[in-house]
């Protein structure tokens, strides 16, 4: 079985594990970090599934994860780990929530990402110079001239008052005579969306590495386009993302400028 094929599986388990755990009503929350991010039990214990799959299937793999401290092991490849992206949605309810997980090389490339929808039984997956999936069907970016009669773009402003000045700017701007926009407030769902067409594009003010690696492969490996907030080529040390189908993005970036 392939290393894809293995973490496909896992993806699979998470989702199973969160839909079971998951409560209309919402969800005790643990503890707060930091811009007062909430952290449920259920964080822990999906990071602790995936964590343990990790270290036994590849043993040499680092191993950085939003909930735990890094884990060094000899090897050169490191797995970015978000059990739920997408805590608050959870916490209080909602079931716009997906798991994240991406994998980089010795050179810090994304070779492998895998993001999982548990509400809509989806896993989206691609590896480095090959095609993106959904629930192993091919998916690309939408092509810019679909029957919809606006552009969709998705939006998440994050937690600090960095990411949400910028968000505030874009909604000051955005014309809903031209295009319809959502926020999920989920890097996985917003990032998977543009990559299977569902929406136009995506702009991620602020995110740590495990929300959007993932994502960024999918959305390049389905015939989109990645920059970072201001329009260069995005890299694993940027804050912020703009994700989109190519035609769109310099709207997009427009917005944020």
């Amino acid at each position: 079985m392939s290393d894809l094929q293995l973490t496909i599986k896992l993806i699979k388990k998470v989702n199973k594990l969160l839909l079971k755990k998951f409560r209309p009503t919402g969800t005790d929350t643990l503890m707060m970090k930091k811009n007062e991010e909430i952290v449920t039990q259920v964080d822990i214990d999906a990071n602790k599934l995936i964590t343990n799959f990790l270290l036994k299937n590849f043993p040499n793999d680092d191993i950085i994860s939003e909930e735990a401290g890094k884990i060094n092991k000899p090897g050169k490849k490191t797995w970015y780990v978000d059990p739920l992206d997408g805590t608050t949605n959870f916490a209080y309810g909602y079931l716009d929530f997906s798991t994240c997980l991406a994998r980089t090389n010795a050179n810090n490339e994304v070779d492998l990402g895998i993001i999982g929808l548990p509400a809509y039984k989806e896993v989206f997956s691609a590896q480095k110079g090959g095609l993106a999936y959904l629930n192993n069907k091919k998916i690309t970016v939408s092509s810019g001239s679909e029957h919809r009669n606006k552009k969709l773009f998705l939006f998440c402003g994050g937690h600090s008052n960095f990411g949400q000045k910028i968000f505030i700017n874009i909604m000051q701007k955005i014309d809903p005579q031209k295009v319809r926009f959502r926020s999920f407030a989920s890097a996985g769902i917003e990032t998977s969306s543009v990559a299977c067409g569902r929406a136009d594009g995506c702009v991620l003010t602020e995110a740590k590495p495990w929300d959007i690696l993932p994502g960024v492969l999918l959305i390049r490996s389905a015939g989109g386009v990645v920059t970072n907030l201001g329009g260069d080529e995005w890299t694993i040390n940027d804050v912020g993302l703009v994700g989109s189908n190519g035609v769109c993005h310099e709207e997009l970036l427009k917005l944020v400028k």
